[in-house]
């Protein structure tokens, strides 16, 4: 355990790059669908259903009928808001607001992904110094 409230590092850098994920193909879906009439974007809460996935909330389990399944759980992101301005054809799309969105989440998924490496690059140069 570390010191982010007794979560442990790297079940929270991998919940942030899992949430990073779906925000992404969420601003993508949005973005893909910026001529479609009558389309409200949707917005994910990062931080609430990064909460919710370090909690143990927010999604649901399959059952497992053999011990050797592994463990899956779908998510379920939590959404911050829709867009409430439209275009002549009630699309709801913001292009400028989504690409910005976008930058910001590969910004965020590329420092977990950083993070994480160098936690792992830490744990493998501790074990070696053992192995000497």
């Amino acid at each position: 355990m570390d010191a982010f409230g007794g979560v442990d590092t790297i079940r929270l850098l991998t919940g942030g790059l899992k949430t990073a994920e779906i925000n992404h193909r969420l601003i993508a879906n949005n973005i893909a669908n910026v001529d479609t009439p009558n389309f409200s974007p949707t917005t994910l809460d990062f931080e609430k259903t990064l909460r919710d996935n370090l909690e143990g909330r927010g999604g649901f389990a399959l059952r497992t009928t053999r011990p050797r399944h592994l463990d899956f759980r779908a998510e379920r992101p939590q959404f911050e808001r829709l867009a409430f301005l439209s275009k002549n054809d009630y699309n709801k799309v913001d292009m400028d607001e989504q690409l910005a969105k976008l930058g910001e989440n590969a910004s965020r998924y590329t420092t977990y992904a950083r993070l994480l490496r160098k936690k792992f690059e830490t744990q493998k140069s501790m074990l070696s110094a053992l192995g000497r």
